[in-house]
Formats: C-alpha cells, sequence, structure tokens
C-alpha cells in the first residue's frame, strides 16, 4: 500500500512539473524549405568541406533534414514527398555527373525594363517562370549524363549544371 501510494504521489510530481515546464522549444520552420535544404545539404559537398562519398551520403544528409522538418510540422505532405524525390534525381554525390539539356520550347519575357537584373515578367511558353529577358525562357528538360562529353556529343544538347531535374524550368 505504501508503494503505491508514494508512486501515485511520484507521478503526481511529475505530471505537474512536465505541466509547469510547458512544451519544448521548437525551431521555427524555414520561410523557403528548397533554400533550406540546399544549405544544410549543399550539393557540392558537406558543410564541413570536402565532397559526397557517393550518393547515397548526400541522400540520406537530405532525408534527414527532411525529416526533422517534418517532426517540426513545417512540410505539406506533397513538400514532404518531393523532397526525397528530388534528391534522388539529383547529381549530387555524382562524381562527373551533369544536367543536360535539349531545347524543348522558346518563349519571350513580358519583362518591360529587359536585362536590368529584376524579373519582372513571365514566359509566354510558361507563365510560372519569371524572367528578365528572353534567354529565361528558353525551357529545357533536364536529364542525368555521365559527363558533360556524354551529353553534348548530340546536336542540341547541352549542360545546364547539376543539381537536380525535378523543379528545375532549365
Amino acid at each position: 500500500m505504501r508503494s503505491s501510494l508514494g508512486i501515485g504521489v511520484l507521478s503526481t510530481v511529475l505530471l505537474s512539473s512536465l505541466t509547469l515546464m510547458g512544451e519544448p522549444a521548437r525551431a521555427e520552420c524555414p520561410p523557403d524549405v528548397g533554400v533550406a535544404v540546399a544549405a544544410e545539404c549543399p550539393c557540392d559537398g558537406p558543410q564541413q568541406g570536402g565532397s559526397w562519398k557517393n550518393h547515397g551520403q548526400y541522400q540520406r544528409c537530405v532525408v534527414q533534414f527532411r525529416n526533422a522538418l517534418r517532426k517540426q510540422d513545417c512540410l505539406t505532405a506533397e513538400t514532404k514527398k518531393t523532397i526525397a524525390r528530388c534528391a534522388a534525381k539529383s547529381t549530387c554525390g555524382k562524381a562527373g555527373f551533369v544536367l543536360c539539356c535539349a531545347d524543348s520550347s522558346v518563349g519571350t519575357c513580358s519583362d518591360t525594363i529587359p536585362g536590368d537584373g529584376s524579373k519582372n515578367g513571365t514566359c509566354s511558353n510558361d507563365a510560372t517562370i519569371a524572367c528578365d529577358t528572353n534567354a529565361d525562357c528558353t525551357v529545357g528538360v533536364p536529364h542525368i549524363k555521365r559527363s558533360a562529353t556524354v551529353c553534348t556529343d548530340r546536336p542540341g544538347y547541352y549542360v545546364s549544371g547539376t543539381g537536380s531535374v525535378k523543379g528545375r524550368p532549365n
């Protein structure tokens, strides 16, 4: 009887002290999740310097960061899926790999002051693309290729850099 009374008193004290302490402090959600992921897991290598050992190491970084954001309730259901997909379809951690594009459509930019560096217009071929000049309206379909040479050995193809094939307008 004494032990059950002692356990009851102890649990009441613990519960009331937890209530007084309140919720643990939560980190704020980043205003731009894509920028936050790129800062936490840069494509060119870990923040400590060097490069990713392999593509899996890069993906692990992204998924761990995504899981931390998910636990903080910072992500929509679609964003949860998209983050891992983008990491999987990227050149990050793949030495020498590039994004290779073929021009699929060229549009015109509606920016009233082209060339000023401010993307105040939209593209005629894709209204979701902000633009400054017509060059911003060239939309290519990126693919990951093993090297720049493998990409450019076909006419009309060009290297568009490194990163993810998802979410890249060109």
